[in-house]
């Protein structure tokens, strides 16, 4: 909400308004669309401490609040006194304001990321959430657009224990995802996972991150699943270790931390095996159990096969969908979307993708799907720079603060690249 200047969040707005943290005072912050966003119509608000990304609807509300924005904070170094409230809505002319409970990042009570849903007095539906992204996105013929709980249907359907969480087991609000896990989970679990870092567990919503899911996403999530993970992480796990769904969030951190962490649970490697030796194997196998046990007992997932030093991630496409011979290739685009699950389970947890040609064939999907994660990977790193912001001082008049404001308000990520957290702090 922009109301005085300030741009406040707050939590539990489905029957009151709990202010959720300090409101940015927009003298001194300024606001853009978001540059090194993998989301859609996102756009950050940066002060000095911190930078806070939100996430709207559409393209055009994520216009309008950068507008608004931009106004409120231009009046508030002018003195003048703005109010925006959702129940005032739009506003069509230059210079007024958008007002309305925006998306953003939110405590643990509303989702892992700051995920919450409400239809308001005038019948409006509004989604909010804001957190780690996946680092592409890949075009498929499935649509989730008009069903929202589609994915989560399809998966739950795939495998009964996709129904309950992976790790206490509850059945309540069980519609989170790790996409380098494989893992269905409730939203207190989840918000454990997203608490220990985007290189243990990346989570999403699989009701409100519906266009964060590829077609080797779900295809990945629906070989995996609860049963094969819970296969792998929980091999030697006492099952009274467990926690339950009624389980304090010390326990579920204290057993989450222990099962991806520590792998305390994970199977041993068998006598004179190494995982990268085994990742490779499975690799070659097209065998994704086998893979993510690997994974979980430390293997390398830029390891190279020997005989031709391959990088794992080739193997993977290769395995999935052998390329024809030269003679016989079908041409250079597949007619189809094609899934690579296992490559997909490598690059969510880490792997790169090598720059130099594969010593083996790939397919024409196999291509495509590397010439589109590697210009998505490029077009990330297009960032330009950004100063350091404007001190405000008492001897520094306001007016001069708005001009250095306005002048950079076309910057960039070396500023943003600091930050780290999202205004979590």
């Amino acid at each position: 909400m922009l109301d005085q200047g300030k741009l406040s969040e707050y939590s539990n707005w489905k029957d009151k308004l709990d202010l959720h943290r300090e409101p940015i005072d927009l003298r001194m912050a300024s606001v853009r669309m978001a540059r090194d966003a993998e989301r859609r119509f996102c756009f950050e608000v940066i002060t000095p401490q911190y930078k806070r990304v939100y996430q709207a609807t559409t393209e055009e509300e994520m216009n309008n609040w950068i507008v608004a924005i931009n106004n409120a904070l231009q009046s508030a170094m002018e003195g003048r006194n703005n109010h925006a409230t959702p129940q005032q809505g739009r506003h069509d002319a230059a210079g007024r304001e958008f007002g309305s409970m925006l998306t953003g990042k939110s405590s643990s009570q509303s989702g892992p990321h700051g995920n919450s849903y409400r239809t308001d007095a005038v019948g409006v539906n509004r989604r909010i959430t804001v957190g780690a992204r996946p680092t592409y996105t890949r075009s498929s013929n499935n649509s989730y657009d008009d069903h929202p709980t589609k994915l989560l249907d399809q998966i739950r359907n795939k495998d009964a224990a996709n129904a309950v969480c992976a790790d206490c087991g509850s059945s309540t609000r069980v519609e989170w995802v790790s996409l380098n896990l494989g893992i269905i989970l409730c939203i207190e679990c989840g918000g454990i996972h997203r608490s220990l870092g985007t290189h243990v567990s990346k989570i999403r919503s699989l009701t409100l991150d519906v266009h964060s899911f590829t077609t080797d996403i779900v295809e990945l999530l629906l070989l995996v699943g609860n049963r094969i993970s819970n296969m792998v992480w929980e091999a030697k796990l006492d099952p009274t270790l467990k926690p339950d769904a009624h389980a304090t969030r010390d326990q579920r951190l204290k057993f989450i931390t222990a099962k991806y962490v520590d792998r305390a649970y994970v199977e041993p490697l068998a006598p004179y095996t190494t995982a990268d030796d085994a990742l490779l194997t499975s690799i070659k196998k097209n065998d994704v159990r086998g893979v993510l046990q690997a994974i979980a007992q430390r293997g390398n997932i830029n390891a190279r096969d020997r005989s031709r030093n391959t990088h794992a991630l080739f193997l993977a496409l290769a395995a999935a969908d052998p390329a024809y011979p030269a003679s016989s290739q079908p041409g250079t685009t597949p007619t189809t979307a094609k899934a690579f699950p296992i490559a997909e389970l490598l690059v969510q947890n880490g792997a790169e993708i090598p720059s130099e040609p594969p010593a083996i064939p790939l397919s024409a999907a196999a291509q495509l799907y590397i010439d589109q994660r590697t210009a998505r990977a490029t077009n990330s790193r297009h960032t330009d720079t950004l100063g350091p912001l404007p001190v405000v001082s008492r001897s520094t008049p306001l007016t001069e603060a708005s001009n250095k404001l306005q002048k950079r308000g076309s910057a960039g990520a070396r500023f943003a690249g600091k930050v780290t957290g999202l205004g979590d702090r």
